[in-house]
């Protein structure tokens, strides 16, 4: 090929790649965080509130519910909630974690501290069944699978089971206790620490 020739065909390559732009990066950050199935409502059957709600004056008002080894309170406050339980990814010692007022948390709770999980009345939690949902207090918690809770206040969340934890909490956030290095955790879980803002939460 005559050495013009080679020029042309060499410079029309290189406005083709140009006009193609460069090729999509194959680690390109995922899009936005998406639903967990744990708070997708739609997969989940409403119950009555109320009878999760101790009438004893001493409990003040607040919900109690229980799914496998896990026992969860909600209120007294609007969106505070706090579930009792070791999974395996939990600092040692700790009896628990909990979020006040969709303001902190999920933190988690040390022993020693004033806060203290179960009802002063001796009131024992229902159990929520496997595949409901329950909502008090701006608090929504549901039962996806046995000895699995999850529990959602509006943009942060926790979800409990035997063999690890994750918390959910806005970003920028740094009122909260860490979450588990991504290994420890189901893939559809490694990437987001945030809630999709799309569907809000009950109230």
């Amino acid at each position: 090929m005559p050495a013009k020739a080679t020029v042309v065909v060499a410079l029309a390559v290189t406005v083709v790649a140009v006009l193609a732009g460069p090729a999509p990066s194959s680690s390109a950050a995922p899009p936005g965080p998406t639903l967990p199935a744990e708070f997708d409502l739609s997969r989940y059957q409403p119950v009555n509130p109320e009878q999760f709600r101790s009438l004893a004056y001493v409990d003040n008002g607040r919900g109690f519910l229980r799914v496998g080894r896990w026992m969860c309170q909600i209120g007294p406050g609007y969106r505070y909630v706090g579930c009792q339980g070791h999974p395996a990814t939990a600092p040692p010692d700790v009896r628990g974690a909990a979020i006040s007022g969709d303001q902190q948390g999920p933190w988690w709770v040390p022993p020693g501290t004033t806060y203290r999980f179960g009802a002063p009345s001796g009131f024992r939690p229902p159990t929520l069944p496997i595949g409901s949902r329950v909502t008090l207090y701006g608090v929504t918690c549901t039962a996806p699978r046995a000895d699995v809770v999850a529990c959602r206040t509006g943009s942060r969340a926790m979800i409990f089971t035997p063999g690890w934890h994750k918390f959910f909490f806005p970003s920028g956030d740094i009122a909260h206790s860490p979450n588990p290095a991504p290994r420890y955790l189901p893939p559809r879980l490694q990437y987001w620490n945030q809630l999709p803002v799309s569907p809000a939460p009950p109230r």
